[in-house]
């Protein structure tokens, strides 16, 4: 997609919102103004209830449903009752778990706050299914760990990504958040209620609430087509790196093992069966397959 873009000339906003929210851009204008310090280390979670998608058999389609179309260039698998609409999210062939559904609009968040805007050089992720007996093929339960490289130094910066979609309980005082730890303050962000920034000795030093504000990301964009705003709040990019976060935790819960990645070839090293998880198989000859290059 970022190539398409390119290719092309065009706009493209992502729908990672809260880039467009102005409670959560005043909350990244203070981390920036170094009101925390220097930010080292940031945290995102996803804590909510999620449904058991159950356990089905492979059936016949619904007569007024073209399911090869709906099927994409994906390859072909059978119809099941569990895996459309919405619930295709949980399937490998298709999506990439919650992580990737609401998970990763934490992720960019965080990552925006970390003040990365490159792949991590070291990726590990724990994770399962502990809760959920269904057809889930993504964990309900995720750990992971990057770790970025800072160009000239030796220093390293830290990304934190914790998912339980059983388990609806605040943690930092919010369901789903962000946290931004620094060396002279904490900031922390709930996914749709505000901010608070703590500084020495855990003194509340500001506050404030606000919910998303999704009109402001269309707006965005369409002041951008009409080049009375020059840049994008979520362009392809910012959601390229968001997006390969998510992959890349996914692709280490399912081998089992740390992976080390080249943020500038954008390759795993040294692990074959890992690096095949990268890309996807897609059905021979069909008219969407991407054009890479």
């Amino acid at each position: 997609m970022v190539q398409a873009v390119q290719r092309s000339g065009k706009l493209l906003q992502v729908g990672t919102q809260s880039r467009s929210t102005a409670i959560v851009r005043d909350a990244m204008e203070r981390i920036r103004s170094g009101e925390i310090g220097d930010v080292l280390v940031a945290k995102a979670w996803n804590s909510q209830l999620r449904r058991s998608i159950g356990k089905t058999q492979p059936s016949s389609p619904p007569p007024h449903l073209d399911f090869d179309a709906w099927l994409g260039p994906a390859v072909p698998v059978p119809y099941r009752t569990n895996l459309l609409h919405g619930v295709w999210r949980w399937w490998y062939e298709f999506g990439c778990g919650d992580i990737g559904n609401d998970g990763v609009h934490d992720i960019d968040v965080a990552v925006w706050g970390l003040g990365v805007a490159h792949h991590p050089s070291t990726i590990t992720c724990l994770g399962g299914k502990y809760f959920f007996d269904d057809d889930q093929q993504f964990p309900d339960t995720q750990y992971a760990v990057y770790e970025y490289p800072v160009a000239g130094t030796s220093v390293k910066k830290q990304f934190i990504f914790e998912q339980r979609i059983w388990s609806p309980y605040v943690q930092e005082g919010y369901e789903n958040g962000a946290a931004f730890y620094g060396t002279q303050g904490m900031l922390i962000i709930g996914h749709s209620v505000g901010w608070k920034l703590y500084g020495p000795r855990n003194k509340l030093i500001a506050e404030k609430t606000g919910a998303p504000d999704l009109p402001a990301h269309h707006q965005n964009f369409f002041d951008c087509i009409r080049g009375t705003q020059k840049q994008l709040n979520a362009d392809i990019k910012a959601g390229f790196l968001s997006a390969s976060l998510v992959h890349l935790a996914n692709i280490s819960a399912r081998v089992g093992r740390v992976l080390q990645f080249d943020p500038e070839r954008e390759q795993i090293v040294g692990d074959s069966s890992a690096s095949e998880l990268l890309g996807r198989k897609y059905r021979e000859g069909h008219w969407a397959i991407p054009r890479m290059g």
